[in-house]
């Protein structure tokens, strides 16, 4: 299976490139055949206008949306009306106060307490 992934995401990866390496494969046929400049040898295109056409036309096709028409319409139904499932009653029976038995105290100690770092091994 993990081949197969791997086999699937290597040939979407090249097909942008396709059209390159066809260049490159049967240059000599685009140059004298497919050439829309070969009679201005002046311009020096040597078949670069196929392959910007062929470059062009692999383009336009990744721009399209595989899932454009494919739509997900998702409906949401809301409660209308809630019910209690549990009903507590609850009786004041405890007292409720909060007592603090502690006191805050900010203390604030000077020193950057350089001189408790020990001193790194000398090498050598």
């Amino acid at each position: 299976m993990k081949h197969l992934i791997l086999f699937v995401a290597i040939i979407m990866l090249i097909k942008p490139l396709w059209p390159l390496a066809e260049y490159a494969v049967n240059y000599d046929y685009i140059v004298e055949n497919l050439c829309e400049n070969k009679d201005t040898p002046s311009l020096h295109c040597d078949g670069k206008c196929y392959l910007a056409k062929q470059l062009a036309k692999e383009s336009e096709g990744n721009d399209k949306n595989p899932f454009e028409g494919k739509r997900v319409n998702v409906e949401i139904q809301y409660i209308s009306s809630f019910h209690p499932l549990l009903v507590l009653e609850s009786a004041n029976e405890y007292d409720s106060t909060v007592q603090n038995n502690y006191k805050g105290i900010q203390t604030l100690i000077p020193g950057l307490y350089t001189t408790d770092i020990a001193q790194p091994p000398e090498l050598g």
